[in-house]
């Protein structure tokens, strides 16, 4: 039996709580940086011009890399004009940058996510129609019968 002793325990939860601290502060220099601030606010500035209050929009720091993240609630369609324009910018910039672009539907929330991906940066845009758009809506498109074994704790 492998027996720890509270300091033990104790430094574990402060080595923890050191190395948390040093990713924050990590995270915290590469976004004071003046060519990270100076990128950003390229990306960020047509976007809030582009998006009006139609969003939210906040920025972190995710595998050292500064991740822009937009969020669209009760939208009209995925033809919205400011969604459109929005992922027009972010897609050429995204190309100019010899980035990656890919999407992903959630069929349920009637919810599509777009993902620009650079060397540099990353944006989400996370965009939701409204549940009455007259345009979009989710269709059941069929059922499925997911198998997965059950268990019970059974002791002696």
């Amino acid at each position: 039996m492998n027996s720890k002793s509270v300091a033990d325990v104790i430094g574990s939860a402060v080595a923890s709580l050191d190395s948390r601290i040093a990713d924050v502060k990590r995270d915290k220099s590469l976004l004071k940086s003046a060519k990270i601030q100076k990128r950003l606010t390229q990306l960020v500035a047509p976007l809030l011009y582009i998006l009006g209050g139609l969003s939210n929009i906040r920025i972190e720091v995710y595998c050292g890399k500064p991740v822009v993240y937009v969020s669209m609630f009760s939208i009209d369609s995925f033809k919205q004009d400011e969604l459109v324009n929005a992922l027009g910018y972010l897609t050429e910039i995204t190309e100019k940058d010899n980035g990656k672009i890919t999407t992903e539907d959630w069929a349920v929330a009637v919810n599509r996510d777009f993902r620009f991906e650079t060397e540099e940066w990353r944006v989400c845009v996370h965009a939701y129609v409204k549940d009455d758009s007259p345009t979009c809506r989710k269709i059941a498109v069929g059922t499925e019968v997911i198998e997965r074994t059950k268990y019970e704790i059974v002791c002696d």
